[in-house]
């Protein structure tokens, strides 16, 4: 495989595929290109990766290079400019989120997935955490029942953050780059559509950051009844040793799911005990769904998730509640990550009924940003 990084600020999941272990799944070398707007942390992503062939402009790498795949992780409101760059040119594509800041960039995007092999696969790592998966499968398995509320929290410290934070058009929001995590994880546990979203959001301690919101919170209608509430936000004290505090809470009419602390949490008549199930590995994964494996990413679900983030913001930028579609042939009823998501992917939880939660918190470690 052919493999082109375009941007320095993605995670660039893929690189993973360059290790000793990966087996020359990627051939060697392969190519860097800034993204126009910060070519600096490019050329710094070029010399990390090793055996790299550097180049001034994605569209003369994209032409010479001819790359199979492309990772984008851009200055965050271009990821979609540079995404359809490498589709134009018949590229499947990886993409930190967002993969569209703006509804121009979605409807380009739609485009291009519409033509025939086309694949454009968002990178969201919390759906192959341990503590995800044993949620995900304890839901599909009914443990909690019928959803009926499920949380979401993203708190991350702020530290050093770039100037171009301060520009919408290049960061996107808080909304798209931070609260995206969360919707998508009830998304995935819950396995419930989205039938309305009511936001706000805002920048009360920084000023100097002009558009960046320091916070934004979104509240969800789910199909078949049930409200989905998610919050992110940059308040995390500079200090602590870790940079994220993630929770999520499904709660059900027979129990509930709670992870935090990169732990995994069933409360029902029989108390609280942590569950547990394995990780994935989200290179391999997302190398799955590149060679057509679409149960845990996929093209239309990359789509559905960019239009959701869309309509979250602009639900929080006019203060006003905005309708979303039912995804195509879904239900305005129950489902479950076992109907959205192959059953057969799921992994088999496993309860220790021994384990009760115990005093004193563990340390969050979840890196994602």
């Amino acid at each position: 495989m052919r493999l082109a990084f375009i941007g320095g600020w993605g995670h660039h999941y893929l690189r993973r595929l360059l290790s000793a272990e990966a087996d020359g799944v990627v051939a060697r070398p392969v190519a860097v290109s800034g993204d126009g707007h910060d070519e600096r942390r490019a050329r710094a992503l070029a010399q990390q990766l090793g055996e790299a062939t550097w180049f001034d402009d994605p569209r003369r790498m994209l032409e010479q290079f001819r790359p199979d795949v492309v990772s984008v992780g851009a200055v965050y409101g271009y990821n979609g400019d540079m995404i359809a760059l490498a589709m134009e040119r018949g590229a499947a594509v990886v993409s930190d989120k967002p993969i569209a800041a703006t509804w121009e960039q979605l409807g380009r995007l739609k485009q291009l997935s519409a033509r025939p092999g086309a694949t454009l696969l968002t990178e969201l790592p919390l759906r192959c955490l341990a503590e995800f998966q044993a949620a995900a499968a304890a839901v599909a398995d009914g443990r909690v029942g019928r959803v009926v509320l499920a949380t979401a929290q993203k708190s991350y410290r702020f530290r050093v953050r770039p100037a171009w934070y301060a520009d919408r058009a290049s960061y996107g929001g808080t909304m798209l780059w931070v609260a995206s995590h969360g919707i998508d994880a009830i998304r995935f546990l819950t396995g419930k559509p989205f039938l309305r979203v009511s936001a706000t959001q805002g920048n009360v301690s920084r000023a100097e950051r002009g558009s960046m919101e320091e916070y934004c919170i979104a509240t969800f209608d789910l199909a078949g009844g049930g409200a989905a509430v998610v919050h992110a936000d940059y308040l995390r004290p500079n200090r602590l040793p870790t940079h994220s505090d993630d929770r999520i809470r499904i709660a059900g009419d027979r129990g509930i799911v709670e992870i935090r602390d990169n732990r995994c949490l069933l409360t029902d008549d029989d108390g609280t005990r942590e569950i547990t199930a394995p990780a994935r590995r989200i290179d391999r994964e997302l190398l799955r769904a590149l060679e057509g494996d679409a149960s845990l990413f996929s093209t239309a679900d990359s789509l559905a998730l960019a239009e959701i983030l869309l309509h979250a913001r602009d639900a929080a930028d006019h203060r006003k509640p905005v309708g979303l579609a039912l995804p195509a042939g879904a239900a305005e009823g129950e489902s479950s990550p076992a109907a959205v998501y192959d059953k057969r992917r799921l992994p088999k939880v496993s309860v220790d009924g021994s384990r009760r939660l115990v005093a004193g918190p563990v340390a969050p470690q979840n890196p994602v940003r």
